[in-house]
């Protein structure tokens, strides 16, 4: 996984990891939201969770273009299928997929954030 190796790089791994990391959680959120609706609500909910996912998939795009490494393609690969369960209202099997992508933000912008302390820069 990406290790900065200029003060640069850590601000620009960090605030992008951090930031996609937020957006996360917050699909998290709202996936917990659209669980808890009534079957005939679900379908209103799931729309708009889906569009949701659409500007997460951009920010992860943006984000890939800035931290260069191979698991951000892999978190793009797995947004692309929840992209596609959340189209097709598979919404049970979605929530350890993002677990998962919290995770891999967490440990980029922990390592943005330690390369800054290391720097004395924060």
């Amino acid at each position: 996984m990406t290790t900065p190796a200029t003060t640069r790089h850590a601000v620009i791994l960090f605030h992008f990891a951090d930031r996609i990391k937020a957006e996360l959680l917050m699909a998290s959120r709202l996936l917990g939201a659209v669980l808890a609706l009534s079957e005939e609500q679900r379908a209103g909910g799931g729309k708009v969770f889906l569009e949701y996912l659409k500007g997460l998939e951009h920010e992860i795009n943006l984000g890939s273009t800035q931290i260069h490494d191979p698991e951000m393609v892999r978190v793009k690969t797995v947004l692309t299928g929840l992209l596609g369960m959340a189209d097709s209202g598979m919404y049970q099997e979605m929530q350890e997929h993002l677990t998962w992508m919290v995770t891999v933000m967490t440990t980029f912008a922990q390592r943005g954030l330690e390369f800054l302390m290391k720097e004395k820069v924060m």
